[in-house]
């Protein structure tokens, strides 16, 4: 598996500063092992946050002005006309460096529901706007990735369909957890599957249709200007994404292809 010289410098900063990113300390050593420039991007970044936190050390007071300050006036005083003055000017220095800091920063977008989180990656997926976190086309070896990462076990099918191809996935952000959005190749058009905890999962905002099959409710609804699919299976619950209208059956020949190993799509009768 690849991880990408856009995903590691788009999570450089977090671990430099020692945060959890969806990748791991293994992958960015491994990374860097092999990549200048990548490694000059990492010795940009530390330069900057030495050069910033250097910036801001408090200058001591003399001490002609601390005898001054005693001799004449009380506490009190002096504090509300010329400390407090100065604790708000430090206070406003360290509050500008943050926000210098965390506007070079990429901020995880927290969706309310795993199907805008997945409209939101499919979007910047399909345009190249957003990078994947890892490049890979096999399907135990994706889904050991993104276990390892996401804090739920993910499981995804050998794709034997020569129509059906994946690509690679990103770790999403929701508000009770992290999803996985796995990217494919379906014919050409590509298509993302998100996969989160039920419980983390919420509910599309505008869900207009629900088609029954068996003990499974599949609801469609339209984001970002996209077609979603939303279903739950046990414990995970499943969002599918695409610019192709679909409903019914379609959904599920994304996953159940011809030799795939899983149950065939014409055995799910009464969806269409």
């Amino acid at each position: 598996m690849t991880v990408s010289c856009e995903s590691v410098r788009s999570w450089l900063p977090a671990w430099i500063d020692g945060e959890r990113t969806p990748l791991s300390p293994e992958d960015f050593e491994r990374h860097l092992a092999e990549c200048a420039d990548c490694v000059r991007a990492a010795r940009d970044q530390r330069g900057f946050l030495r050069t910033v936190s250097s910036a801001y050390v408090p200058a001591p007071v003399p001490p002609s002005l601390q005898a001054s300050i005693h001799r004449k006036v009380s506490w009190r005083r002096v504090f509300s006309q010329r400390v407090a003055p100065l604790v708000a000017a430090g206070a406003m220095a360290a509050a500008i460096a943050l926000v210098v800091i965390t506007a070079l920063r990429p901020t995880p977008v927290q969706a309310a529901s795993l199907a805008e989180a997945s409209a939101w990656a499919h979007e910047g997926l399909a345009s190249g706007a957003l990078p994947l976190d890892v490049a890979a086309s096999n399907a135990a070896e994706l889904s050991q990735w993104l276990t390892e990462r996401v804090g739920f076990t993910v499981v995804l099918p050998k794709l034997e369909d020569s129509t059906l191809v994946f690509n690679g996935a990103r770790v999403v952000q929701l508000e009770e957890g992290s999803a996985a959005v796995v990217s494919f190749q379906r014919s050409g058009e590509c298509v993302s599957l998100g996969i989160a905890p039920r419980h983390a999962a919420g509910s599309p905002a505008n869900a207009p249709r629900t088609e029954l099959f068996r003990n499974m409710k599949f609801t469609t609804s339209t984001l970002r200007g996209l077609h979603v699919i939303t279903w739950s299976e046990g414990a995970l619950s499943y969002a599918l994404v695409s610019s192709v209208p679909s409903t019914g059956r379609a959904s599920c020949a994304v996953c159940h292809g011809a030799n795939s190993g899983l149950k065939s799509v014409e055995d799910f009768h009464g969806m269409r």
